[in-house]
């Protein structure tokens, strides 16, 4: 639960457009967060061709903020915004949000990446993808410096178990897997020696979710089913699934959250 206008800063330099407000309270508040008291204030955000949602309660019981931990205990999620020129998106960013990257890391793949924590805690990150990486959308003639979200990714505990949930029960395509490791990885999530088995998912909209199974050092606990809604780490996915239904909450495997539209 951000403060009121923490944000705003970074949505401003980011460029997104602002898409104004939504008010649940009553039996959609409780559908939507499974909250029976108070107001959520749903805050909506454009930013490229992809939808970004911030959420603030009212008459709600506020919750000890905790240690976020690191890039591998379980309740770990960030959106990854795409930008034209990685140092140049870096730069601006650095005055208004907490780096958890040592700096924009050049992957062996070629792609660079940098992540970092939002004046309310979210976990975030640029990525730049060369000519050959990445959707064609990020490959278009004048770019805008920061173009769009790409995928959330998501700290998993077993691969197969969310494969199973994200492909099978929501029907989402299996789009990409890797390998990561090594020194940039090291730097970019600020984790020793890390391991990370990484899947890649979309439906027929190319935003997706990514997984990061951290084989070294193993996930750490809690969950993200330890967050109540009004907690700032927590968050969902917006996902529509014709074969899930709609104005549904769901939780997948580990905790994380997700809400199903039509």
């Amino acid at each position: 639960m951000p403060a009121p206008g923490s944000l705003d800063p970074l949505l401003e330099v980011l460029g997104a457009v602002d898409q104004g407000q939504s008010l649940l309270d009553g039996e959609a508040l409780e559908q939507r967060f499974a909250l029976t008291k108070g107001q959520a204030v749903i805050h909506h955000y454009r930013l490229g061709k992809e939808r970004l949602d911030y959420v603030s309660f009212e008459g709600v019981d506020t919750v000890q903020s905790h240690d976020p931990g690191a890039s591998n205990t379980l309740w770990f999620q960030h959106v990854a915004i795409v930008v034209s020129d990685m140092q140049r998106a870096a730069e601006q960013l650095m005055p208004l949000v907490a780096p958890i990257s040592e700096a924009p890391q050049w992957l062996p793949n070629g792609v660079a990446a940098w992540k970092f924590r939002n004046a309310a805690g979210h976990a975030m990150e640029l990525l730049w993808f060369p000519p050959d990486q990445g959707h064609s959308r990020w490959h278009q003639d004048d770019r805008p410096l920061f173009q769009g979200l790409d995928h959330t990714a998501i700290a998993i505990s077993d691969s197969d178990r969310s494969l199973l949930f994200y492909g099978v029960d929501l029907g989402l395509q299996l789009r990409y897997a890797s390998l990561n490791q090594g020194p940039e990885q090291e730097r970019l999530d600020r984790v020793i020696n890390p391991k990370v088995a990484i899947h890649g998912l979309s439906g027929s909209a190319p935003f997706g979710v990514e997984f990061l199974r951290y084989l070294s050092p193993s996930p750490l606990q809690p969950t993200s089913a330890a967050l109540p809604p009004q907690h700032a780490l927590y968050a969902q996915i917006l996902v529509k699934a014709a074969a899930a239904g709609s104005g549904r909450l769901l939780c997948d495997p580990d905790g994380h959250h997700l809400w199903i539209s039509s």
